[in-house]
């Protein structure tokens, strides 16, 4: 089951969370999924609901696969902003907007999603086809050779999640990040980027 824990008043079994690094999209064509104090306009999920459950199949596309991601990592807790910072008349987002550094830099690890355009997009795709060739060496078996889609500055440092201002500091205080594009999955630590062509990049 999903829940929002409010660590004021509860405290977590450990201190491992996930935390999402997403675009909101556009609200005037999809209104947001957020929490709010009371839900009076249907804009929002009220807080004293969510703290009881939050029915995953009410979630947008991006955050379902947020949470599968997040449980595939075998992690329990998950920081979504526009879910755990409460948001419209009466909500905490100008003293939750400043903790957003702690946020970012005590995450366990920063799920990218890169390869959304909203919060009901998603970001868990099917890989676009490579063409690719095979050729046997005697002794050695089938050798394959395909497109080289290795591109973290035009997948990741300029795709369209990038250049909002928010992400740019979220990106550079993360430990690590995984980040989902619509070619391939990037992984970022402080010894560089693993691509999942099994590439290693150097920063």
């Amino acid at each position: 089951m999903l829940r929002l824990l409010e660590t004021a008043s509860e405290k977590p079994e450990h201190d491992r969370y996930i935390a999402l690094s997403h675009p909101w999209g556009k609200p005037n064509e999809n209104p947001p999924f957020i929490t709010v104090l009371k839900d009076e306009s249907g804009q929002g999920r009220e807080l004293d609901k969510f703290k009881e459950a939050i029915p995953y199949d009410q979630l947008p596309r991006t955050f379902k696969d947020a949470v599968d991601t997040t449980r595939a990592l075998d992690v329990q807790y998950i920081w979504i902003d526009s879910i755990c910072i409460i948001q419209g008349e009466n909500g905490d987002f100008n003293e939750e907007s400043e903790r957003m550094e702690d946020v970012f830099s005590h995450a366990y690890c920063v799920i990218s999603a890169s390869a959304a355009s909203g919060q009901n997009s998603g970001f868990l795709k099917p890989r676009p086809h490579r063409d690719f060739l095979t050729f046997e060496d005697p002794g050695k078996g089938l050798f394959y050779i395909c497109d080289f889609i290795d591109n973290f500055g035009e997948d990741v440092l300029n795709s369209s999640l990038s250049k909002r201002g928010w992400v740019f500091q979220e990106h550079a205080l993360a430990r690590r990040t995984i980040f989902f594009t619509s070619t391939q999955t990037y992984f970022e630590c402080g010894r560089g980027v693993r691509c999942e062509t099994l590439t290693k990049m150097h920063k």
